[in-house]
C-alpha cells in the first residue's frame, strides 16, 4: 500500500507518517461533491419559544443532527476558514460499552474515522485558529502522529493533562488512571496567541504593604543568583550598619550601580529590623496582569468527571448521558482560545457542554452529532441556558439567560450511504466502507 504524506498545506513532503490498511483509499472520499448533504427541519429558539424557520444564516447559533461527516461538508463553503476554535471529545476506542457512543472500535477504522473529520476540521479554522481534542492514554499517541500529518509538526502547540478524577481507583489492575489528554493543534502556531488566565485572589493575598509603600501592596523577591559573576559580588551595607554578602558560590542579580539606583528608588527590603540580607520588592501593579496556564489542569480548577454529571442531573433530574464534561474545563478552554462573538465548533457534541459554554460566554457556535439525544439532551439544554438556568459557570459569568439558537438536522433520506460491495474500492465502495463504520460508532450503549 503507497502512503503520501502530507504537510499542513496539502502539499507533499518527505516525513513520517501514519498508516494503517485502506487509508489512501479513503483520501476520494473527501471529495465535497461526494458528501454535501441537505438540512432540513429548522426551528428558531428563543427565550419565549420556537418556531419553524426556512433557513439560516452564517452569523445563528446551530444544533445540527446528523452524521458529523456530510454536515461538515455541507458547511464548509459557508464557513471555510471562519472557525477560532474546535473542541471535540471523540470515541476514546476504550472497548468499554458505558457510553452514548459505541466505542469499541478496530483501531484501524477509528484511525480512519477520526483522519477523515480531522482533514475538513482542518479547513474550517482561522489563520489563528486552534484544535482541542479531549482523549485519553489508548489512542492519544496515534493521535498526536494523526494530528502531526494533517496540520504539521510545526503546528503542534501543547498536550494540556487534565485531572479528570478526584480520587484513585483502588480495585484498577494495574494503575489508577486518573487523567486526561486534551492535545491542542494549531491552524498556524506562529498566528496564534493564547490568552492569560486571571489572576486568583489567592496570588494576590501573597502581596502585602508592610512599608505603607505609595506604589502599593508588594512581595519581597531574592536578590542573589546563582549564576556568579565576580561584578556582582559585593559587600551591602544595610539600614542597621551590617555588611552582608551574597551566599557562598552566588551573587547579586545586579551591578552594583543598579542596585544603589533600586535602593534609593526603594525597592530594595531588608526586613523589618534593616538587618537581614537585601530582597527586591515586587510590586503588585507592575506584575503582569494574568498568567500563562500550565500543561497540567487539576480538578479544583476546572472540574472533574463528578462536577459535569452533578450538573447534567442537576439539569435534567436525573444522568441523560453518561460522559459530559464540566463546564468549567470548556470554560477555561475557551478563556484561552477566543474572544466574544467568535465562532466555536464541537463536531461530537454529546450532552451540549460546549455549546452551553460557548452560548453563557458569548461566542457563537456550531454543535454536531448524530443520535437522538442531540436534540432531547444538547438542544433541550440550551433551551434551560436561554431561560436562564443557573448551574455550570452561570454565577462566576454573571448569566442571566437570553439569545438564540437554530436547530435542525441532515435530510433523513440523505443521512446513509447506498452499500456497492467491491473487490476493488471506488468512491461507492468507499462510502459503503465509511457507513458500516458509521453505523459501528453510533450504537447506543446503555447509560449507567
Amino acid at each position: 500500500m503507497k502512503d503520501i504524506p502530507i504537510n499542513s498545506n496539502g502539499e507533499e513532503k518527505p516525513e513520517v507518517v501514519l498508516t494503517w490498511p485502506m487509508k489512501e483509499e479513503q483520501q476520494l472520499k473527501q471529495q465535497p461533491e461526494f458528501t454535501r448533504k441537505a438540512f432540513t427541519g429548522f426551528e428558531f429558539h428563543t427565550s419565549t419559544g420556537f418556531e419553524s424557520v426556512m433557513d439560516f444564516s452564517k452569523d445563528d447559533n446551530l444544533i445540527i443532527k446528523g452524521d458529523n461527516l456530510p454536515v461538515l461538508q455541507s458547511l464548509i463553503g459557508i464557513y471555510q476558514g471562519k472557525v477560532k476554535l474546535i473542541y471535540i471529545d471523540p470515541p476514546y476506542n476504550t472497548g468499554k460499552t458505558a457510553f452514548n457512543y459505541h466505542d469499541a472500535f478496530e483501531h484501524a477504522a477509528w484511525l480512519h474515522f477520526m483522519r477523515s473529520r480531522l482533514l475538513i476540521a482542518r479547513d474550517f479554522l482561522t489563520e489563528d485558529g486552534t484544535l482541542w481534542i479531549n482523549i485519553d492514554d489508548k489512542e492519544s499517541h496515534y493521535l498526536k502522529v494523526l494530528c502531526d500529518e494533517i496540520f504539521g509538526r510545526e503546528n503542534f502547540v501543547i498536550n494540556f493533562i487534565w485531572q479528570k478524577k478526584y480520587s484513585p481507583a483502588n480495585d484498577a489492575k494495574w494503575f489508577s488512571d486518573t487523567h486526561d489528554h486534551i492535545l491542542v493543534f494549531a491552524r498556524n502556531k506562529l498566528a496564534f496567541s493564547p490568552h492569560l488566565l486571571p489572576r486568583s485572589a489567592a496570588m494576590d493575598r501573597r502581596y502585602a504593604n508592610l512599608d505603607d509603600d505609595p506604589r502599593g501592596p508588594w512581595k519581597p523577591g531574592g536578590f542573589s543568583v546563582k549564576t556568579y559573576s565576580k561584578e556582582y559580588d559585593y559587600p551591602i551595607k544595610t539600614p542597621s550598619g551590617k555588611i552582608v554578602h551574597p551566599p557562598k558560590g552566588s551573587c547579586w542579580q545586579t551591578a552594583e550601580e543598579n542596585y544603589m539606583k533600586r535602593l534609593a528608588d526603594n525597592r530594595i527590603w531588608f526586613g523589618v529590623k534593616g538587618s537581614s540580607k537585601p530582597q527586591i520588592k515586587q510590586f503588585l501593579s507592575e506584575v503582569q496582569q494574568g498568567m500563562v496556564a500550565r500543561s497540567i489542569w487539576t480538578f479544583d480548577e476546572v472540574g472533574h468527571n463528578q462536577v459535569s454529571r452533578r450538573e447534567i442531573t442537576k439539569l435534567f433530574g436525573e444522568l441523560v448521558f453518561a460522559t459530559p464534561k464540566p463546564e468549567k474545563l470548556l470554560k477555561r478552554i475557551l478563556s484561552l482560545s477566543t474572544n466574544d462573538h467568535d465562532l466555536v465548533m464541537d463536531f461530537f457534541l454529546g450532552s451540549g457542554t460546549t455549546a452551553a459554554v460557548a452560548h453563557k460566554m458569548n461566542r457563537r457556535y456550531i454543535g454536531i452529532d448524530q443520535l437522538d439525544y442531540v436534540r432531547h439532551v444538547a438542544a433541550e439544554r440550551l433551551k434551560k441556558v436561554i431561560g436562564g438556568e443557573q448551574g455550570g459557570i452561570s454565577e462566576e459569568v454573571g448569566w442571566q439567560g437570553g439569545g438564540s439558537f437554530k436547530y435542525m438536522q441532515l435530510l433523513e433520506k440523505n443521512n446513509s450511504y447506498v452499500d456497492f460491495p467491491s473487490d476493488e474500492p471506488s468512491s461507492e465502495g468507499l462510502s459503503a466502507i465509511d457507513a458500516s463504520l458509521n453505523s459501528e460508532f453510533y450504537k447506543l450503549a446503555t447509560v449507567p
